[in-house]
């Protein structure tokens, strides 16, 4: 199928609710009652296609007079009397009457000027339901018919403007006949919003192309115009990307196959339970699959990293030299707040990582404050660096709670931002302590909060054990214990 021929309106954020524009040679209806911005929107229709696209306009007025138009559409910065000196818009003055006979001619004085400004674009302000002088005697839409008929032929990408009688943004008569001859029909609204007016626009129908359903918020602007917002909604697209795997044997089963593209994760637990380990895999990961990543560390110098991670058979240097991972570290006593987080700004947009490891948060905040403002912002803005990239980020958080826990962040108060949290713990069972990983938030995927076994073996790393153990095979495994997690472990009894 060949590709749809779109007119662009060129107002901003309108466009993408229109799924590219308007398809050309469309009839658009714009519809509301008095004071909804009808009138700026047709005239910033034919404006912006003047002045941006190429493609002269014509503006048909009934009611208003030029004058008066032309001195409306000023505060707007829009300078229409220059445009028709530059032979770009041609403006009318005229009756319904004339205009529909004017359409039928082929002799037209009005498509003459049209034709030889090479005009693309025609905004009609406005007619009623008794559209063009129609006496009674026929059907109203074959009036419209018409119209449409004429404009269709001439290759111009019109929009009219119907006045309609609303009450609280709510319409009081019915659908006019000339909605269901229309191609597009955009609905626009003055809506009550406690004690305050906000301005909507809703495509009740546009033929021939996919649009965004629902009714959006708009503003008119001194100085620019229009400018649409898109209605707060979750993304269109169900199926979310994911991004490669964590790297660690058994993990990526518990995150449902992997982290989302974007995603922030949060890695939580005491002191010596892995989360380094963890984010070592993770980097490793994307550097096995030629991703780019970037390591942050405040709590352990470069050459303490590259150690750590030989300690586990990865060779983090190789990484490096190949240019897949770049490991910063900033010493925490000596950082400065805003000048780090520009470093990690131009880190990220030069280097363009797909992952990255922060280690640690608790870090940050001994150094900031964590029940300050500093540490909030900071973590606030580095989210949405690291969203606005793309960039799949595991945050590291030391919780100085080993056994009854009642908080993911303590004092930091900031877990709400992040997508994904993973629970590292110790879980004392006899005079042995075994380290646990649970899943315990993940948005936008399933999520089980089971609690697995996982072990650190040097030369080999982390790996998630499987929730059955051969009976062979001791210890007995966490799937034979209730409460891990509430720390009163109790053996389950057998055939359970």
């Amino acid at each position: 199928m060949a590709e749809r021929d779109f007119t662009k309106t060129g107002i901003k954020g309108l466009d993408a609710i229109l799924g590219g524009g308007i398809p050309r040679g469309n009839l658009t209806l714009v519809e509301g009652a008095v004071g909804t911005g009808k009138s700026t929107l047709g005239a910033e229709f034919v404006f912006r296609g003047a002045t941006e696209f190429h493609e002269p306009g014509l503006i048909v007025l009934f009611e208003v007079s030029p004058d008066k138009f032309i001195r409306d559409v000023a505060r707007f910065g829009w300078d229409l009397p220059e445009l028709e000196r530059q032979g770009r818009l041609k403006m009318v003055f005229t009756t319904r009457s004339v205009f529909q006979q004017e359409l039928q001619q082929a002799d037209s004085l009005l498509l003459d000027e049209a034709g030889k400004i090479g005009a693309r674009r025609i905004f009609i302000d406005s007619f009623g339901q008794l559209a063009l002088g129609n006496d009674g005697s026929r059907d109203p839409r074959d009036d419209f018919h018409i119209l449409a008929e004429g404009l269709h032929r001439e290759n111009l990408t019109a929009m009219l403007v119907l006045e309609v009688v609303a009450q609280d943004g709510v319409r009081l008569a019915a659908p006019a006949p000339e909605e269901f001859i229309a191609d597009t029909v955009m609905r626009l609204r003055l809506e009550p919003l406690e004690r305050a007016v906000q301005r909507s626009i809703e495509i009740v129908k546009s033929r021939g192309h996919e649009y965004q359903m629902g009714r959006h918020s708009f503003r008119i602007v001194d100085g620019q115009g229009l400018e649409v917002y898109r209605r707060v909604q979750a993304p269109r697209d169900t199926t979310r990307e994911l991004a490669a795997s964590s790297g660690i044997p058994g993990l990526d089963e518990m995150l449902s196959g992997g982290y989302f593209v974007g995603s922030t994760t949060l890695v939580v637990g005491i002191s010596g339970v892995g989360k380094s380990v963890m984010s070592l895999h993770y980097a490793a990961e994307g550097a096995r699959l030629g991703e780019r990543g970037l390591m942050l560390t405040l709590d352990e110098p470069p050459a303490q990293v590259l150690r750590n991670a030989a300690s586990i058979g990865i060779d983090l240097q190789a990484a490096i030299d190949r240019g897949t991972v770049q490991l910063y570290y900033d010493p925490p006593q000596e950082m400065e707040i805003d000048r780090h987080f520009h470093r990690i700004e131009q880190i990220v947009r030069e280097f363009k990582p797909t992952r990255a490891v922060i280690d640690s948060l608790s870090t940050y905040g001994s150094s900031l404050g964590p029940a300050g403002r500093t540490f909030r912002d900071f973590f606030h803005a580095l989210v949405a660096l690291m969203k606005e990239h793309q960039v799949t980020a595991i945050y590291n958080h030391e919780n100085p709670e080993m056994f009854g826990m009642s908080s993911m962040m303590g004092d930091y108060g900031v877990s709400s931002l992040v997508d994904n949290i993973i629970l590292l713990n110790w879980v004392e069972l006899g005079d042995v302590s075994r380290l646990a990983v649970t899943v315990t938030k993940m948005r936008g995927g399933p999520i089980s909060r089971v609690t697995r076994e996982c072990e650190v073996v040097d030369g080999v790393g982390m790996r998630v054990l499987a929730r059955t153990i051969s009976p062979n095979v001791q210890p007995t495994p966490f799937a034979g214990y209730h409460g891990l997690l509430a720390r009163s472990p109790e053996r389950r009894p057998s055939g359970t």
